[in-house]
């Protein structure tokens, strides 16, 4: 498999996650604002604010990464066209960084089931345990994409490693 193969493979299956990603965050806005203006309740009150991190995270994410993978790949695979080792100079840390990063996000998922166990036990109240809800389901949803995508970098670093495009990490 060459350079051009394995980069439109990995920002194919990224605009594809970003697609779903986005369409969470959209489908959870809808509901947040269905839940706070329809129903009325401290739960879905929270619930709503829940479902509004949900949703500011999937919109901002989903559409960020969306919208830039065919421009970030295609300028890649013409600067390894034309420069090599100004790609790997670039293109390597940048990944690296990412794969890194996602130990980061699993802590931050820790922390909003933590919050939301906070929330469940200390509180007590309706509204809380609708956030609860909201947060719980911010962690799952956070943790299910970040493990594909991780998964996903992972394969395309080792991927240009083994191809030569890129040195091994020391």
């Amino acid at each position: 498999m060459d350079t051009a193969q394995i980069l439109r493979e990995y920002f194919s299956g990224e605009k594809a996650e970003a697609f779903w990603i986005l369409a969470t965050g959209s489908a959870s806005l809808v509901a947040a604002l269905m839940l706070w203006a329809c129903v009325r309740e401290p739960f879905a009150r929270g619930l709503a604010l829940g479902l509004l991190l949900v949703a500011a995270l999937g919109v901002t994410v989903g559409s960020t990464v969306y919208f830039r993978s065919d421009a970030q790949s295609q300028r890649l695979a013409e600067l390894h066209e034309v420069d090599p080792a100004r790609f790997a100079a670039a293109e390597g840390p940048r990944m690296r960084k990412v794969v890194a990063s996602f130990g980061h996000y699993r802590i931050g998922y820790a922390v909003a089931v933590l919050a939301a166990l906070a929330l469940v036990f200390a509180a007590g109240r309706p509204f809380q345990h609708g956030l609860a809800v909201g947060l719980l389901l911010l962690a799952a949803t956070g943790l299910t994409v970040d493990f594909f995508a991780e998964r996903r970098a992972v394969t395309y670093v080792t991927a240009l490693e083994a191809q030569g495009s890129l040195p091994r990490a020391r």
